[in-house]
């Protein structure tokens, strides 16, 4: 279980946690939440839980191949000053810069080799999303195509986690989190990872068609 600090522009930093197992990956804002995203890592579906709306969205992975509009050049770069930072299970943390077409897109301080499952979890988990993003890529007019956008978003997501776990980053528009805790050995109740089968089901393809009603 893992237990961050989420920042976000115009609004107060909140608390959320995740928990990862052999078969899941839950998002939530902690205990007694009654929304939140399950990742299933086996069926590589991601649920949306809705208590307020009694609503389960599907995501499944899709498979799209698009190119960018245009070439992006994709750098990164580490960066010095976390030489005298503590380790972290005996891990040094790096700082790592990313860039689009010469465009700083986002920071990074990342431990490489810790809790490698959780980085596999999240790779899975961002994959489908942006395999998700390239079916609604072409809908987004030309003139608002950016190239950190498009790379943090469909063509690029997450490449920061070859570099290992993240415990912190943030980007340019000021939205970031931090990691403030961790348990490597939390026994997560069966319950956490159930969908709840008494809500209206569909998937997000099934939304974008107009198949969606929630009278």
């Amino acid at each position: 279980m893992l237990t961050f600090v989420e920042y976000e522009n115009n609004v107060e930093p909140y608390q959320t946690r995740l928990i990862v197992t052999d078969r899941f990956m839950r998002f939530d804002d902690g205990e007694g939440s009654r929304d939140f995203v399950l990742f299933d890592r086996k069926k590589d579906i991601i649920y949306s839980i809705d208590s307020d709306e009694q609503t389960v969205m599907a995501v499944n992975r899709q498979h799209v191949d698009i190119t960018p509009p245009f070439e992006l050049k994709l750098e990164h770069k580490q960066l010095p000053g976390l030489k005298d930072a503590p380790s972290i299970a005996g891990l040094k943390p790096r700082h790592y810069q990313f860039s689009a077409n010469g465009e700083i897109c986002y920071d990074v301080i990342a431990v490489d080799g810790l809790m490698p499952d959780v980085v596999d979890a999240m790779q899975g988990f961002h994959d489908i999303l942006a395999a998700d993003s390239k079916v609604t890529f072409n809908n987004i007019p030309a003139d608002l195509h950016n190239a950190c956008d498009m790379s943090m978003s469909t063509f690029a997501v997450a490449r920061h986690l070859k570099f290992g776990f993240p415990i912190q980053e943030w980007s340019t528009n000021g939205d970031g989190r931090s990691l403030i805790d961790y348990q490597e050995n939390y026994q997560a109740d069966a319950s956490l990872f159930e969908i709840p089968e008494n809500m209206k089901h569909y998937t997000v393809q099934e939304f974008r068609e107009g198949k969606v009603s929630f009278d």
